[in-house]
């Protein structure tokens, strides 16, 4: 309360933290310290983040950098909550078990290849966190250490690349990462397929 004459204004009390900075909305702080931020998400669940920081000066992860990151998912329809818990695995299954038109045989050569190559390795990664590089460095040690050829290395493509785009499209990231890689990987190991030309009438002419 502020009083200037005859007349009393209310001054709104703003929260503060234990370092008496002010807290935004949807902030608070726990009695042991910790930071949490409110929210709904996508779906309209309440939820909360929490972190020791508050902003980008503390040491540690801070809430505000998590308020970006939460924030910038709920304007482009990503469901963090899930996305920090599904691994490649868990997308993986759940596009199979929408792939009801392949064939038996393609089906099993699929899985196997998953199973042997994908599911022990980078299907144990949650799928927010995989990048471009990630997928680009995993194709590249199965060509230098598991001695991959294009038709292999084919297949696993055509295998994580609609995984990812399901997740894409479920509202688990923005970008495919594996959009481009077989590209790079073609043109580092010379595996991209010569042009071919048409003989002109002289050389058919010759040929014949």
């Amino acid at each position: 309360m502020a009083l200037f004459g005859k007349e009393i204004y209310l001054v709104s009390e703003k929260r503060r933290d234990n370092k008496n900075r002010v807290l935004n909305n949807g902030e608070s702080q726990r009695k042991d310290g910790k930071y949490e931020f409110k929210y709904v998400d996508v779906n309209g669940v309440r939820r909360s983040a929490y972190s020791w920081k508050l902003t980008d000066a503390d040491r540690v992860m801070s809430l505000r950098e998590m308020e970006k990151q939460i924030r910038r998912d709920l304007e482009d329809g990503i469901s963090t909550q899930s996305a920090n818990s599904k691994t490649l695995n868990n997308v993986y299954d759940t596009y199979m078990e929408g792939k009801t038109e392949l064939k038996q045989s393609t089906r099993g050569n699929y899985k196997y290849m998953y199973k042997k190559y994908v599911h022990d390795t980078l299907g144990k990664r949650r799928i927010s966190t995989i990048k471009y590089s990630d997928i680009k460095r995993f194709y590249n040690s199965l060509i230098l250490e598991k001695n991959f050829k294009p038709n292999s290395m084919e297949i696993i493509h055509t295998i994580l690349h609609p995984v990812f785009t399901t997740a894409v499209r479920d509202g688990y990231i923005r970008t495919n990462p594996t959009d481009g890689v077989m590209g790079e990987i073609k043109k580092s190991h010379n595996w991209e397929k010569s042009k071919r030309h048409a003989l002109t009438e002289e050389q058919q002419g010759i040929f014949i």
